[in-house]
């Protein structure tokens, strides 16, 4: 395998740019459909967009972020580091399009388009990102359907661009600093590890102990692949120093399929209920998925202690910034029973602060480095093995804190589906100006009874924002 210094040096590869060993896995895993890798994004508009400047806006947010003008050119027999390789031929015709949606074109309508285009493959020879403008949504109003790879960037990269691009006020337009979000360099894979690791204190000697121990398997994987799905899964247990969580027997299934459902609320309301019991926004938010799964347990007859969690945490300050996905994950059971919905708030404010603390959080990007060795068959089964073990993926979008627009249209609010994996639902806060929304992106075969859930998520969000006005 050629060192990243030597990936320009192969042929074809000549305008190469490697991918991190996230980055390479989220685009392996794509060969099984249930962890395909797309992130989707629905922007609300008060309008429909003129048609030429939307083409011109999209140009724009590809010169602040070039990956999306870039393909990713994998290795041969896709083992090491994937790179990415400017496509030559690049048009924003291929990305950018439009339709009408059937009538009655409503929220439901919208957001089962959105899943069609979430769960659509990435073109291989062209950059992993489309745009999709819907018309004629009811009163006059028109959406934004935006699918992203996640191996191009993650939510903070996307709105950093995006706030590059969008103007505050519909006919002003924005000018733009090329290239804010450069592709990184080649070579620069064992600086960031390094820096994943610099000043964490708080990993015990049995922690840097394991990370040897782990280190060495993976050194012999090649001699007994049949045992690498076992093996990894093992190491992880033993990098996090307890046994992974478990999902819940209600919440077990797992399928392709796909439901989005969202809630959107005024952001300040949402703000004020976290303040009222001294906890963020985030904690708020994570209190009412949690009190939405304990009604959904109570709902169906089976009672449950424990929710199982895998909490992403945003490490871009601690490991430098080019524009790509650094994140680490916390992986938690977190209690389910509650005495209220303050008191709820307060646990998990207490916990999440417990998880971004944790020297655990930067072990495990530093080990994902290492997972474009494993042959792409085996990576996807032990992917599949541990992200079964996990209920719910909570994650947070940050947004544009004031008002946009784009093509003339307002922005009048975002709501965001991130991939799930094998998990049963990965959620999102996505706030946008004044507002703010409440995604799911379930799993059906974990979450058979949609309609109640959704009934249970809207109930216990309303209590949040009650809680926000009392």
């Amino acid at each position: 395998m050629p060192a990243d210094s030597d990936i320009a040096d192969l042929p074809g590869w000549k305008t190469a740019a490697a991918l991190n060993g996230l980055e390479t896995t989220f685009w392996r895993l794509d060969m099984d459909e249930t962890l395909r890798s797309n992130a989707v994004l629905v922007w609300m508009l008060d309008r429909a967009p003129l048609w030429e400047r939307l083409l011109d806006c999209f140009d724009q947010v590809t010169r602040v972020l070039p990956r999306l003008r870039a393909r990713v050119l994998d290795t041969p027999w896709r083992w090491g580091w994937a790179a990415w390789q400017e496509d030559p031929a690049f048009d924003i015709h291929h990305h950018v399009q439009r339709m009408r949606l059937p009538s009655p074109g409503g929220h439901r309508e919208l957001l089962d388009l959105a899943e069609r285009v979430g769960a659509s493959p990435p073109d291989p020879a062209r950059p992993p990102w489309q745009v999709v403008l819907v018309e004629e949504l009811a009163e006059d109003r028109a959406a934004l359907v935006i699918r992203i790879h996640h191996c191009i960037t993650d939510g903070g990269g996307l709105r950093e661009a995006m706030a590059a691009v969008l103007p505050d006020s519909r006919d002003s337009r924005k000018e733009l600093a090329p290239s804010a979000i450069p592709l990184p360099r080649a070579g620069t894979r064992a600086p960031r590890v390094r820096a994943m690791f610099h000043g964490q204190r708080s990993l015990s000697h049995h922690s840097r102990a394991t990370l040897g121990h782990a280190a060495s398997i993976l050194g012999h994987l090649g001699r007994h692949p049949s045992r690498v799905p076992d093996t990894l899964h093992t190491v992880v247990r033993e990098m996090l120093r307890t046994d992974m969580p478990s999902a819940s027997p209600l919440l077990a299934g797992r399928s392709p399929q796909r439901r989005f459902e969202s809630v959107e609320m005024p952001l300040g309301q949402f703000k004020a209920a976290g303040r009222s019991v001294g906890a963020s926004v985030t904690s708020a938010y994570i209190a009412v998925l949690l009190a939405t799964y304990a009604d959904y347990h109570d709902h169906l007859g089976t009672p449950r202690e424990t929710l199982s969690m895998a909490v992403p945490v945003d490490l871009r300050k601690d490991c430098g910034h080019d524009g790509n996905n650094v994140v680490g994950t916390a992986f938690l059971s977190v209690p389910l029973a509650a005495a209220n919905l303050g008191g709820r708030i307060r646990a998990v404010h207490r916990f999440l602060q417990d998880a971004r603390t944790s020297g655990m959080v930067h072990l495990l990007p530093a080990f994902a480095e290492f997972l474009p060795l494993v042959p792409p068959a085996l990576l996807t089964a032990f992917v599949r093995r541990l992200a079964a073990g996990i209920d719910v993926v909570p994650s947070s979008m940050p947004g544009i804190l004031r008002p946009a627009y784009v093509a003339g249209a307002e922005i009048t609010s975002c709501l965001a589906f991130g991939p799930r994996g094998n998990s049963g639902c990965i959620s999102s806060l996505m706030s946008h100006n004044d507002t703010c929304s409440l995604n799911v992106h379930l799993d059906p075969a974990a979450v058979s009874d949609l309609p109640a859930f959704a009934d249970l998520l809207y109930r216990n969000t309303r209590d949040l924002l009650q809680l926000g006005a009392s």
